[in-house]
């Protein structure tokens, strides 16, 4: 019982994972693999992939898709976000702008992405940027709205440099919005280069379970899901991870508690 209580309080979402696995096996059982394969057999598919060497190419390109729009995305809308929480003009400028990207699906962008650049890659990255632009963009202008204008009156009244009031004021108020805008676009950018990626049919994972699905290799489709999926939890959890160990202002804290003050 203690070892089930300690498993609990370490991992409290391990149970529910435990809970879906069995659902996913029980379903399993009731359909043949080609509809529904269990989690052995996917799992077992995957380490066939990885194994053949076609695991590895797809993963690698839609990792690097993934990145190449995650940070595009976060340039330009913590640019912007930044700017626009600064200045109102900015922000009536460009608020628009960015509601309409909100408005206008992510696969209506994947067609025209595709007429525009190919689907060779640039295609994915723009939608990707796209879909994860306008959360780094409100999150920022939230964040530097609730940055503490008498702080910085303060700092500037006793000549604190521009680059300490913005590493000790600015940054550790921005830090809670940036990640809430990370952890929620990292599942939002998986999902949407997969989904580029298997309307334009080419290359990465997205392609690797579009030709699955035409031949009716199920398995393969589920070990692709399983892979993406687990990519995401792991680096949702690691982001999660991170900014609990610092927190708002837990940089600046651990700076002062090295210098003694």
């Amino acid at each position: 019982m203690r070892v089930f209580t300690t498993v609990y309080n370490n991992w409290p979402g391990s149970y529910t994972y435990l809970f879906l696995l069995a659902l996913w096996e029980g379903l399993a059982q009731l359909y043949p693999a080609v509809i529904l394969p269990g989690p052995l057999e996917s799992v077992r598919t995957l380490a066939a992939l990885a194994h053949q060497g076609t695991l590895w190419p797809p993963l690698i390109l839609s990792s690097q898709r993934l990145a190449s729009g995650f940070g595009l995305s976060f340039l330009l809308g913590a640019g912007l976000g930044l700017a626009a929480g600064v200045h109102d003009k900015v922000f009536r400028l460009v608020s628009p702008a960015v509601t309409l990207l909100q408005a206008v699906p992510p696969v209506s962008w994947m067609l025209l992405a595709i007429l525009w650049l190919g689907v060779q890659g640039g295609a994915q990255i723009l939608v990707v940027t796209i879909a994860l632009f306008p959360v780094f963009f409100f999150n920022s202008f939230q964040g530097i709205r609730q940055v503490p204008q008498d702080l910085l009156e303060m700092a500037a009244v006793f000549r604190v440099s521009r680059a300490k009031r913005i590493r000790d004021i600015v940054m550790p108020t921005l830090a809670p919005f940036w990640s809430a805008a990370l952890t929620v676009n990292i599942g939002t950018g998986w999902k949407t280069i997969i989904m580029s990626e298997l309307i334009s049919g080419q290359t990465g994972i997205g392609a690797a379970m579009n030709t699955a699905r035409i031949y009716l290799k199920t398995e393969e489709v589920m070990a692709w899901t399983v892979l993406v999926a687990v990519l995401g939890i792991s680096l949702e959890a690691l982001v999660r991870r991170l900014v609990k160990k610092n927190g708002a202002g837990g940089i600046v804290l651990k700076k002062r508690q090295r210098s003694g003050k």
